[in-house]
Order: C-alpha cells, then sequence, then structure tokens
C-alpha cells in the first residue's frame, strides 16, 4: 500500500485532535452500570472526515490513550483504531461519516465486541448484550457530534486541503445526510435522557423498596427478641414468689411455654447449675437425665447467676437437649422479692426458624434474600438461595469498582469480580444483630439492557424511515429548482465563479448560481426585506398565541390550569405511566363550608381564599409533570402520575393538615381565618381505565364520603391490579 507524503500541517492538527480527544477521554460521560460515553473520539471522526485514514489513526491514539488511562484496558487501541482507519477509507470513496460508522458497528465492531467479552473479560454473558448496544449507540453518538461540528464550524468546512470527493454531490444526497444526521443527534439524546433518567427512577425506587424492606425485618426481629426477653424477664419474677415451693416450678414452666412456643425449649436450673425442670419433656431423653445435666460452663448460666442480669447470648449450636442453632435467654430469680439470695435460673431457647417465616412469607420478590448475623457477624439466618451456612462468619465484599450506580452493592460468591452480584440495605438492631436485605443486580442491569436495546432498535428504524423520506423530500426540491434554472438561463453562462461557489457547492447549486447570477443582488434584496416583514409578523403573532393560549388554558383568578386543560393532558400521562407501568393518582380536593367565608368575610377574602389555596397546592405537588386545576367554584383537581401507593395518602393527608393550620387575612378588614379541605382520590394502574371521568367518579364518590364524615378528611381508593 502506497502511503502518501506527509503532510506538516495535517500532521499537527491531527496531534492537536488526538490531544484533545485524550483530555476529553480522561473523563468520560458515567451513565449507568459501567456504561460510560466518551465523546474525545469525536475528535477521531474529524480527523478521518478532513484528512484520510492515517492522520485519524495518528489521532486515534491519542485519544484513546485518556481511555486506556481509564479503563486500563488495551483493546481500545485496536477498535478505536479500527474504527479511524475504516471511516477515512470510507470517505475517501465519499461514504458519509454517519453511513459508515454505523456499517462499522454492525460489520466489525459487534463482533470484535463480542470476542473480547466473551474470551478476555471476566463478564457474564447475561451483559453481552448491554456492552455491545452501549458500544454501537457511542459511537453513533460521537460521529453525529464530529459530523455537524464540521458543518457548524466554517474553518472545518473549509480546511485547506481537505479530503475531495471523487464525484460533485447532489444537493438531493446532502439534504438527506443532514436531515439524517440531525434526526439521528436528536434522537439519540432524546433516548439517552430518557433512559436515564428513567433507570434513575429506577434505582431510587429499588433503594427505597429495599430500606423498607429491612426497616420491616429489622422491626419484626427486634419485637420478636424483645418480646421474649419480657417474657423471661417475667418468668423470673413469677418463679421468685413461687421460690420457696420448688414442686410447682415445673408447671409454671410448662404453662410459660405452651403460652410461648417461639422458644424451642426452656428449663429451670437450680444454683448447682442443675436442671429442676424442663420443657418439653418430651425432648428430653428421660426426667432422670434433666437433673443429671449440669449447665454450669453455658455463659446463659454463668451470667445470670453470678452477674444477676437478665442475658441473651450469641447464636450457638445446642447440646444436650437438640443441636438446633439457638439463642439463650436466661434470668436469674430469688429466694425472696428483695432479691437477697438467687434461688435459680430459668432459661429459653429462641427458635431461629421463626427468621425463615418472616423470609418465607415476607412482602418481598423472588430475587430478593434475607440474611441476619448476630454481633460477632455469625450467620443467624440466610435465605436458602444464597447457600450460607448457619454460625459461619457473613463474608462479602462491597463492591465500588466500575459499576457505579447510586445503589449499595456488594459480592457473595466472586468477591473478586468486577460485575457486582448483589443490590444490598442493612440496619443494626439494638442488640447488636444486623439484618440485611439482598437483592440480584442483574434484574435491574436486564432493564437497561433492554432499554439500551430498544432505544437503539428504533433509532435504526428511525435512520430508515427519515432516511428514505428526505430522499424524496429532497429530490421533490432539487427536481423544481433544476427546472427553474433552465427556465431562466442566460444566452450565455459567465465563466467566472465566486469564491463563494467552491468544489464542495451541489451541482444543482452551481448550475442555478451560474444563471441566476444577473438577478442575484434584486433576490437578495428582496429576500431581506421579506425576512424582516415574516419575522416582524411571526414575532407578532407568538405573542399573540402566548396571550391567548394562558387565556384558553388557565383559571384567571388562582393563575391554576382549568379542567379542560386537565381533561386534555390526561390522555398524555396516561401513555406516559402506561410506558412504564406506573400508578396514577386522581384526588377531587373541595374546600369545606366555603359559603360562610363569603356570608362572614366577603367575596375578596372568598377570592383569596382561592389564592391562598392554589398557591399552597403549588408547594406541595411542584413535580413538573403534577397537573394542577380549578375543576369549579371551590373544587380543584389533581393529576398525579408516577406516585407511590405507600406514601400517596400520606402526602394529600399532610397537605390537608398544612392547610387547616394556615391564617389567611381577609383584605377587606384584616381578619384571620382558616379553611379546611375535604379530599376524595384513587390511586391505581394506568391500565385501570381510559377515561378520566371513570377516575373522577371514584374520586368524587370517595369526596363525599369524607363531606358526610366530618369533613376535613382524606379518603383513598388505592387499586391494585
Amino acid at each position: 500500500m502506497k502511503f502518501p507524503v506527509i503532510n506538516k500541517q495535517h500532521l499537527l492538527f491531527s496531534i492537536i485532535l488526538g490531544i484533545v480527544g485524550l483530555l476529553i477521554n480522561c473523563y468520560p460521560i458515567q451513565f449507568f452500570a459501567n456504561v460510560q460515553f466518551v465523546l474525545g473520539n469525536t475528535a477521531t471522526v474529524i480527523a478521518a472526515v478532513l484528512m484520510g485514514p492515517w492522520y485519524a489513526l495518528l489521532t486515534a491514539m491519542f485519544a484513546s490513550t485518556g481511555l486506556m488511562i481509564n479503563w486500563d484496558s488495551p483493546h481500545v487501541y485496536l477498535f478505536f483504531g479500527l474504527e479511524a482507519l475504516f471511516l477515512g477509507f470510507a470517505r475517501r470513496r465519499d461514504i458519509y461519516a454517519l453511513y459508515a460508522d454505523a456499517i462499522y458497528w454492525l460489520v466489525i465492531g459487534v463482533p470484535l465486541v463480542y470476542l473480547y467479552v466473551t474470551f478476555i473479560m471476566d463478564i457474564p454473558s447475561s451483559h453481552l448484550g448491554f456492552i455491545i448496544a452501549k458500544q454501537g449507540v457511542n459511537g453513533l453518538v460521537y460521529t453525529s457530534l464530529a459530523s455537524l461540528l464540521i458543518l457548524a464550524i466554517p474553518k472545518l468546512w473549509f480546511f485547506k486541503d481537505k479530503v475531495k470527493d471523487r464525484q460533485r454531490r447532489m444537493l438531493s444526497s446532502q439534504l438527506t445526510y443532514f436531515f439524517t444526521l440531525m434526526v439521528t443527534l436528536t434522537l439519540l439524546f432524546s433516548a439517552l435522557i430518557f433512559n436515564y433518567y428513567f433507570l434513575e427512577r429506577q434505582q431510587t425506587m429499588l433503594k427505597q423498596n429495599i430500606n423498607d424492606a429491612v426497616s420491616h425485618l429489622a422491626t419484626s426481629a427486634q419485637n420478636y427478641i424483645s418480646s421474649h426477653k419480657t417474657v423471661i424477664a417475667n418468668a423470673a419474677n413469677q418463679l421468685t414468689i413461687a421460690a420457696d415451693d420448688p414442686l410447682q416450678w415445673q408447671a409454671i414452666l410448662t404453662n410459660l411455654h405452651k403460652s410461648y412456643p417461639g422458644f424451642i425449649s426452656m428449663l429451670i436450673a437450680n444454683p448447682q447449675a442443675q436442671i429442676i425442670a424442663a420443657s418439653p419433656q418430651s425432648r428430653l431423653l428421660s426426667q432422670n437425665k434433666a437433673h443429671s445435666v449440669n449447665i454450669k460452663d453455658r455463659d446463659y448460666f454463668i451470667e445470670s447467676f453470678y452477674n444477676h442480669r437478665l442475658f441473651v447470648s450469641s447464636v450457638f449450636q445446642g447440646r444436650g437437649f437438640g443441636d438446633d442453632y439457638i439463642i439463650a435467654m436466661s434470668a436469674p430469680f430469688y429466694t425472696d422479692e428483695q432479691k437477697g439470695t438467687t434461688a435459680g435460673v430459668i432459661e429459653g431457647s429462641l427458635d431461629l426458624n421463626h427468621f425463615s417465616h418472616i423470609d418465607q412469607h415476607g412482602e418481598y420478590t423472588s430475587d430478593e434474600y434475607v440474611v441476619m448475623v448476630d454481633e460477632q457477624n455469625q450467620i443467624i439466618y440466610a435465605s436458602e438461595k444464597l447457600g450460607l451456612s448457619s454460625l459461619a462468619p457473613f463474608d462479602f465484599v462491597v463492591n465500588d469498582g466500575v459499576y457505579r450506580t447510586s445503589l449499595e452493592l456488594l459480592n457473595i460468591e466472586k468477591p473478586n469480580s468486577i460485575v457486582p452480584e448483589y443490590i444490598y440495605a442493612h440496619q443494626t438492631l439494638d442488640n447488636g444483630w444486623t439484618v440485611y436485605i439482598l437483592k440480584e443486580f442483574s434484574p435491574l442491569l436486564k432493564l437497561a439492557e433492554e432499554q439500551m436495546f430498544n432505544s437503539f432498535l428504533m433509532l435504526l428504524i428511525s435512520i430508515v424511515c427519515t432516511f428514505y423520506i428526505s430522499k424524496k423530500l429532497s429530490a421533490l426540491l432539487t427536481v423544481p429548482l433544476e427546472a427553474v434554472a433552465s427556465q431562466f438561463s442566460p444566452s450565455s453562462l459567465d465563466s467566472n465563479k465566486s469564491s463563494s461557489i467552491d468544489e464542495n457547492s451541489p451541482k444543482e447549486v452551481f448550475s442555478l448560481y451560474q444563471r441566476l447570477v444577473a438577478t442575484k443582488q434584486q433576490l437578495i434584496d428582496h429576500q431581506v426585506e421579506l425576512e424582516d416583514m415574516v419575522a416582524k409578523r411571526t414575532e407578532e403573532l407568538e405573542k399573540a398565541n402566548r396571550k391567548l393560549k394562558e387565556l384558553v388554558d388557565r383559571d384567571p383568578l388562582t393563575g391554576l390550569y382549568n379542567r379542560r386543560y386537565a381533561e386534555r393532558k390526561f390522555t398524555d400521562l396516561l401513555d406516559f405511566c402506561l410506558r412504564s407501568d406506573q400508578n396514577i393518582t386522581v384526588a377531587l380536593l373541595d374546600l369545606d363550608l366555603f359559603k360562610r367565608i363569603n356570608d362572614n368575610y366577603g367575596h375578596l377574602a372568598g377570592d383569596e381564599c382561592l389564592r391562598i389555596f392554589a398557591q399552597l397546592l403549588q408547594k406541595y405537588f411542584k413535580r413538573d409533570i403534577d397537573i394542577i386545576a380549578r375543576y369549579g367554584g371551590e373544587e380543584f383537581l389533581l393529576i398525579l402520575p408516577l406516585t407511590n401507593d405507600l406514601h400517596i395518602e400520606h402526602h394529600l393527608n399532610s397537605f390537608r393538615e398544612a392547610l387547616a393550620v394556615f391564617d389567611i387575612i381577609s383584605p377587606e378588614d384584616q381578619k384571620s381565618f382558616n379553611v379546611t379541605v375535604s379530599i376524595g382520590a384513587i390511586s391505581a394502574s394506568a391500565k385501570y381505565a381510559d377515561e378520566l371521568d371513570k377516575w373522577i367518579k371514584i374520586a368524587d364518590d370517595n369526596l363525599y364520603q369524607a363531606k358526610q364524615h366530618g369533613r376535613n378528611k382524606t379518603i383513598i381508593h388505592i387499586i391494585n391490579e
């Protein structure tokens, strides 16, 4: 292959572009998990389009060094070096950069990524689609940016000695490419922004759910332990009363155990650490054996008998009366109520299978697991699917590598893997135990992969459709232009070319310029005059339209949207929530006894009340997607998409309670008064009904119930399908 003569200007410019690309690539844009967008490769595409393959390769080596610094993986030199050469040779064959880059990633890049991830990287095959889709989308992003920069920056468009087209391009092909480029970049950024916020919302919801789950489980475990500690303490007090009659001890213990089956077994030991009574007796080999067993070496006897305190042990495996994994709770009892002399110790072995029951019947998904450890980090209980053994230490590694999210991640099976295994949340109990909720990370990554793949697929379909439509449109534009040029052609052509028309100009424009040069100035002056007139008329029309839209959509008194606007926007919000299978809340709010305000304080006070109420609504429901409308008179409508059933009623009540204590000043006599509101609402999946009237019917019924039950109440109907 014959290499061209080195152009010093091109060499210097390619090095400068490479250094710029290197600096940008040192700070890749984090998207989700291990997805980072590298915009420094824009410099490589610019070099390929302007100067050809070899200078582009030099630029790519510099730019890829920034990624090498970040990722510590030499594959970037191969992938992006080949891309630079491919784009450079495609440019020499008059193939546009965007088309060439799409071909490269489909034909060369994807197979290379597949081979690299499969045979070199320690990444599960389930992540493969996500990585490949990310690389393809990333390539289209920086290629589109580079093409637009070349079009937008005159110094690049008129770059000296740049690669020339073999044939003068048709105006139709240039328009087609420009439209395709704009649509591609617009759709790319729209899809990426949507996916980013979608995944952020999913992470927030997931984090909230897992924190709620661990809080619920920790509270349940804390209550379980506390209640049984109370049982042991009360039993010790009861035995102190009956200390002078040891014959009653067995009956007391048996009845107590029947009432509290959370203990596997219970026993009473005398000061010599011999078991005097035990329950259930069937768990023992014989009654005689109970008296023969001495527990003086057991921590629960030593701590309670000698230190005179209620004691809760760490988890251990029982011996003597079974080999269950238990936690011993013990307390001393005395010969008299003054607690002068210890009469013995009562002990209960807490059943840890209770936590298995909580796990199996808890409100967790199939990919969520429970781990509970004691203060020594010994596993008390772990979900069966985790394969962890009781009493073993809970060993895990917090994953803070390349998979960056707002969630806390850890690894158990593969502690050295860069791929996180679980999302987790934990909470420590009062006794030093720690509860963990683990959720598999792969479903979230799968969701991100589906989002990325769907975006990429829709992008390709849009590019094909845009290419076809813009090609047809360009043909419709250029054919009439050529006909007009022929119709107004002078008898002889001017051989002098203006500097504004060069080799990069389309054929049609070049021909039209030669034929219409005589009338150029007249057309320009007329065009300027028309543009000024159109701009002036357009500005006036836009100003009038804005005022008209405000009058049509807004309530003049409160500044809120009116009923017509809310009904019109409901369909858009419904479609938006259907796409992500989210809930919508519709609420009707009616000011209580509003007529009395007008009667007692005047209509100006009533208007002020409505304005204050509207302002407070906007303060509490301030998301951009929330619709707040005056439904009529003193009645208001809320349409709240993407709501959480666990929190919406609390939020509505918070608003209601804030309004009830808000002092409103009458404009006429400066007297203050308060007003309350009754709220009827419905919260359901977006699939519940297509028509707003059906939602309002339920909300209105609930509002009526709130009024009937004394006003200043919130009644919400939550529908779970």
